[in-house]
């Protein structure tokens, strides 16, 4: 699993990762990551990049 994996889920106080973008949940960092791989476009995540940095 790439490090920047764990930045970019947000882990919720019952210990689940949710995808930034969509709110979807997943077990560990890693699945997020994996979520976001297949089901986000990379400009979709370019964008958010670029909000959060602003």
């Amino acid at each position: 699993m790439p490090a920047m994996s764990n930045q970019l889920s947000v882990k919720s106080a019952e210990g689940h990762h949710t995808c930034p973008l969509c709110g979807e949940t997943g077990e560990s960092a890693n699945d997020v990551y994996v979520h976001l791989q297949l089901n986000h476009r990379k400009s979709e995540l370019s964008e958010a990049l670029v909000d959060a940095a602003e």
